[in-house]
């Protein structure tokens, strides 16, 4: 679909993330995935009124271009992990809200035992990022997603498309 420039001032954004009316309940959800070419996570606030009333919105995502020296595809997708784990860190403390759960979800079981191990245990690289992380979600939740349910898959694999 293109736009003519005079049609510019008509486009229109919902900006508002939570359920209208005072949310009861707010939540973080955090996703994060790697390719060879690239890696990045993405945050959603999912937010519930008193009404039952759910909304879900991405609040913002961050990608990063994979280094030119091949990394194993575990370890892009520990990046990825760390990369969600600053992109908490950054977004949390300027929300000022009390968010009730984080949940954070990766779809590499590698990963998630790395952050289940002692960060001692591991080689120099995954030991940095996993003691890293570690300490930036202490208090939340990391889970496992199916790569086909994984909102952070457009983020790392997606193709530009030419008119």
């Amino acid at each position: 679909m293109y736009l003519r420039l005079s049609q510019v001032n008509e486009i229109t954004f919902d900006r508002l993330v939570f359920a209208k009316r005072q949310p009861t309940e707010i939540k973080l959800r955090g996703f994060c995935d790697s390719s060879e070419k690239a890696y990045g996570a993405c945050l959603y606030l999912r937010s519930c009124n008193q009404q039952g009333e759910v909304k879900t919105k991405l609040l913002c995502s961050k990608s990063i271009v994979a280094q030119l020296k091949k990394a194993t595809l575990p370890r892009l997708e520990l990046c990825g992990a760390l990369l969600l784990a600053q992109l908490i860190q950054n977004t949390v403390p300027v929300m000022n809200l009390k968010i009730d759960r984080i949940l954070l979800w990766t779809d590499c079981m590698i990963v998630l035992l790395w952050l289940a191990t002692s960060a001692g245990k591991c080689k120099t690289f995954v030991a940095n990022r996993v003691s890293q992380i570690q300490e930036l979600t202490a208090g939340c939740e990391w889970r496992h997603v199916a790569s086909t349910n994984n909102p952070a898959d457009l983020i790392s694999r997606a193709q530009i498309r030419r008119p």
